[in-house]
């Protein structure tokens, strides 16, 4: 994962060193996120997030985002015995235009994510620490100069004891904070 970390910092570095001044934008917003988690029949796997990000837009080229994340806390009951769970997390996603169109673009994601769960079956509690390397696909609107509205579909493989891999749904809108450059 570090490799990961270090690849995207890249590409960031190489994309922040070709634009030129006018040719890019800081943004802010927040995504509901539904997530399903690959985890023991005893725990809860269906979460939904909140997700808050930041992150800078390079002018019809690619997107470099941070977010953080903690989702609410889940119940299941097996065998008569309720369960509660929760996640949050935070990482970095690079997001590629990958075809635009006038009122926004279709965009492909790849991205880090260091997720963090609590889960009680029980008087059993686990705590558990996983990265995931993020892919996505999904597109955005623009529904005027400063504001957009995305949705994403994105899996995630993870590595942790308690979950291996993620299926998310996220639906947002983003705040681009206008510069008057674009």
């Amino acid at each position: 994962m570090k490799k990961t970390i270090a690849l995207g910092a890249l590409v960031a570095a190489f994309l922040v060193n070709n634009a030129n001044a006018g040719e890019y934008k800081f943004y802010t917003g927040g995504d509901y996120v539904n997530s399903t988690y690959n985890v023991s029949g005893i725990y809860p796997d269906n979460y939904d997030i909140a997700n808050f990000v930041g992150g800078i837009n390079f002018v019809d080229v690619a997107s470099v985002e941070l977010f953080l994340q903690h989702s609410l806390k889940e119940k299941e009951s097996v065998g008569g015995i309720t369960s509660h769970g929760k996640t949050y997390g935070y990482g970095a996603d690079v997001y590629v235009n990958a075809y635009n169109l006038s009122e926004g673009a279709i965009l492909g994601s790849v991205g880090y994510g260091r997720i963090y769960s609590k889960l009680k079956h029980g008087d059993k509690k686990e705590k558990d620490t996983a990265n995931t390397l993020r892919l996505g696909v999904g597109g955005e609107w623009r529904v005027s100069d400063v504001w957009s509205l995305r949705s994403m579909f994105r899996y995630s493989i993870a590595k942790g004891d308690n979950f291996s891999n993620a299926k998310e749904f996220t639906m947002g809108a983003r705040y681009y904070f206008n510069d008057g450059s674009y």
